[in-house]
């Protein structure tokens, strides 16, 4: 059976009003698109050593008029990558890291989240789960995906949540005993203030220690400039790169 490991890397034709819209950096220009591509490098060199099986990747490159538009162009090709064939599906935001070495293939066999989101609640879930990594085992139900589909039929692109509402409604409807994993989503928002007073901060909300960490989310959407730089740092101290 194969093993997937997908990424997006694509420039995005998005106006700055996602400042005042959504609170995020603006990624049409050239800094950020070269920035993008630097930490999509890395974090697929990250896996190359660290993600543990057999494994192709998958990166998507096609332009996107924005970062919602890809959210939604996603869901639907990792659905129909996953009823193509029977195979296993990681999916890793540019912004995550793997720092040492990762069991995902064949470790769970139903639809994964991992850990929270920030904020880590809304009005829908008292739980709300992060989608910058994801899993889809062939083993997941297939009625999970009719779930999803009738959300995305009426996909809100002016929902930043959308794509993270329609992953969480399929993986709360699970009841798995142990739905967290902080470690493989390690969520590190501030770590660009790269002081012991953040990662004590975030070792607080993430529940465990950076320590105990294998997949580290840096959040690039804040400030891509500083996650190209955390990102670097944490390449080199992990043996990414010598």
């Amino acid at each position: 059976m194969k093993n997937y490991v997908v990424w997006t890397n694509c420039t995005v034709n998005e106006s700055d009003d996602t400042v005042t819209k959504w609170n995020l950096a603006p990624v049409n220009n050239d800094a950020a698109r070269n920035g993008y591509s630097q930490i999509n490098k890395i974090s697929r060199d990250s896996a190359k050593k660290y993600l543990q099986g057999t494994w192709e990747e998958i990166v998507y490159t096609d332009p996107a008029p924005s970062r919602t538009a890809i959210f939604q162009r996603n869901w639907q090709r990792i659905h129909d990558l996953w009823h193509k064939e029977p195979c296993n599906i990681l999916y890793l935001d540019s912004d995550t890291i793997i720092i040492r070495p990762t069991e995902i293939f064949d470790r769970f066999a139903e639809f994964r989240l991992f850990n929270w989101t920030d904020p880590n609640f809304n009005e829908k879930f008292e739980n709300l789960y992060n989608a910058g990594v994801r899993y889809y085992p062939a083993t997941m139900s297939r009625d999970l995906w009719t779930v999803g589909n009738e959300m995305a039929k009426n996909w809100d692109l002016d929902n930043w949540n959308q794509e993270q509402e329609i992953f969480n409604t399929m993986f709360w409807q699970q009841h798995v005993p142990d739905p967290h994993h902080p470690e493989l989503n390690w969520q590190g928002m501030i770590l660009h203030q790269r002081s012991h007073q953040a990662v004590d901060l975030l070792n607080q909300w993430n529940t465990v220690p950076i320590d105990n960490a294998h997949i580290i989310h840096v959040h690039g959407s804040r400030n891509i400039e500083e996650t190209v730089n955390v990102m670097s740092i944490f390449a080199k101290n992990a043996g990414i790169y010598n």
